[in-house]
């Protein structure tokens, strides 16, 4: 790490470790940039700038005024001739526009075409005016992705997160997450793959209402048009509230909210109109536990009691049952490679038992298990 211990912002965008981790978001590169920055926090705004600065240029959003344009192009541009003696070269194909000469001469020349951005985010002078507007100028700006193709688009956020952004919907996030919490705004549809930490909790906000998880993957589906807003939980445990909620308690140092929790295979709908919550379960939860497989639901002479939890484990979803009027009761059945419907309809025929699909749980009404 002693490399980049002095780096300024020019040198993180001409290194090529850098640029990786930016461009392609590996987590095991994660790791080794967050730790440089709890090395050395100095470095933590020299990487920010750079790293806007690379995106800008990704995009192909470089701004800058005529005023510095006319100021710093000729300074520039013989400083750079006095370091490096340029060549042409051929063009290159699109897909290798990012190559080391072109970092090179985007480094040295900080662009005639973005000099003036590259200084102004150094030294934070403009000023944010909304969530819409792209004006990348320091930590706390926002970014915003809007997806206009007809294809799924995903999103690599800065603590290791990955948003799946739907067509027609887009996402404001900060370019690096500051304070004790991680926030971004939907609007639309996304799939979250949220990288867990429990000191900084990831709050979504989208059509008055907030998500928060420490570390999970959910979907949200909120958009303006429709009568409803639809939170899917596909891993971990969320909790989704309404945003005067959250501003009621912005103020309290340990605030407690009122929201309705949601765990693996689980969802609410909101009513929008109604301001109602409906949760329930998805129409068909898959296991969740990694190390329960198909094979283990074949049951021989099994206490019910354990096969109800192996249920709960597997699929991550409570089931309410009479533990007395069970006690004594067991099953034998095969319902390997069976959808979570179809094994419990095949275990209701074999205990003489019902079912039911209540606020996300599975209520067993067991009448006599025994024949």
């Amino acid at each position: 790490m002693n490399k980049y211990e002095n780096f300024k912002s020019i040198d993180f965008v001409n290194d090529p470790a850098f640029r990786d981790w930016i461009f392609n978001s590996r987590p095991e590169a994660l790791l080794f940039w967050t730790s440089l920055c709890e090395k050395y926090p100095s470095l933590i705004t020299e990487m920010e700038v750079a790293k806007l600065f690379l995106l800008n240029i990704a995009d192909g959003h470089p701004v800058a005024s005529n005023d510095y344009i006319d100021k710093f192009s000729t300074k520039i541009l013989l400083k750079h001739q006095q370091n490096t003696e340029w060549q042409p070269a051929e063009p290159s194909p699109f897909w290798r526009r990012y190559s080391i000469s072109t970092f090179s001469m985007a480094a040295s020349v900080l662009l005639i075409l973005g000099f003036a951005w590259f200084f102004l985010a150094k030294n934070k002078v403009t000023s944010v005016s909304s969530l819409e507007n792209l004006k990348l100028t320091g930590l706390r700006q926002f970014i915003k992705k809007v997806n206009d193709s007809g294809v799924a688009q995903t999103i690599s956020l800065y603590d290791g997160s990955r948003v799946t952004l739907q067509p027609h919907s887009s996402l404001s996030y900060p370019a690096v997450f500051e304070g004790k919490t991680r926030v971004v705004r939907l609007e639309g549809e996304a799939f979250f793959d949220v990288a867990r930490n429990p000191e900084k909790p990831f709050l979504v906000h989208f059509n008055k209402l907030v998500v928060k998880v420490l570390g999970t993957s959910f979907t949200i589906r909120s958009f303006d048009s429709e009568e409803k807003v639809q939170v899917t939980v596909k891993t971990g445990k969320v909790s989704v509230f309404d945003n005067e909620e959250l501003t009621k308690t912005s103020n309290e140092p340990n605030p407690t909210l009122n929201g309705i929790v949601l765990t693996a295979n689980q969802e609410i709908y909101y009513k929008k109109d109604q301001k109602q919550f409906e949760k329930s379960l998805i129409a068909n939860p898959v296991i969740v536990d990694q190390t329960v497989q198909e094979k283990d639901f074949i049951f021989e002479e099994t206490p019910l009691i354990e096969v109800f939890r192996k249920f709960e484990k597997a699929y991550g979803i409570p089931i309410i049952v009479d533990e007395n009027q069970v006690q004594n009761c067991t099953l034998t059945a095969s319902m390997a490679e069976e959808p979570l419907p179809e094994k419990l309809n095949l275990m209701c025929k074999a205990i003489h038992a019902s079912y039911e699909m209540i606020d996300g749980q599975i209520v067993m009404n067991v009448r006599s298990c025994k024949r």
